[in-house]
């Protein structure tokens, strides 16, 4: 169920949400939902990724928690050179987990 928030904006900060709203062809409310939505995305992403680097969580539950697929983590670790330990045999044995969901 959605509910109703109150966010204080700095007028520029209001500004612009406007510019991008008119941009994107949508009102206010609808364009501020994507943006906290998009930012949201990445926050997931960021603290599984740090997790990960911690060593707190294995490549697939961060990508889990992340909300993303296992290749996409995978991408990340990649860009971010984070070691992960994660070999092709790991692959291997996570995609014949992944063949066994229901």
């Amino acid at each position: 169920m959605a509910q109703t928030v109150s966010v204080r904006l700095s007028e520029e900060s209001l500004r612009e949400v406007d510019r991008l709203a008119e941009r994107l062809k949508t009102d206010r409310s609808e364009a501020l939902r994507r943006f906290i939505e998009r930012g949201l995305r990445e926050a997931r992403i960021d603290d599984a990724l740090d997790r990960l680097r911690r060593g707190k969580v294995s490549i697939g539950r961060a990508a889990e928690d992340a909300g993303i697929t296992l290749y996409e983590m995978l991408e990340l670790v990649r860009r971010h050179r984070i070691p992960s330990g994660y070999g092709p045999e790991d692959l291997e044995r996570d995609l014949r987990g992944l063949g066994h969901r229901g």
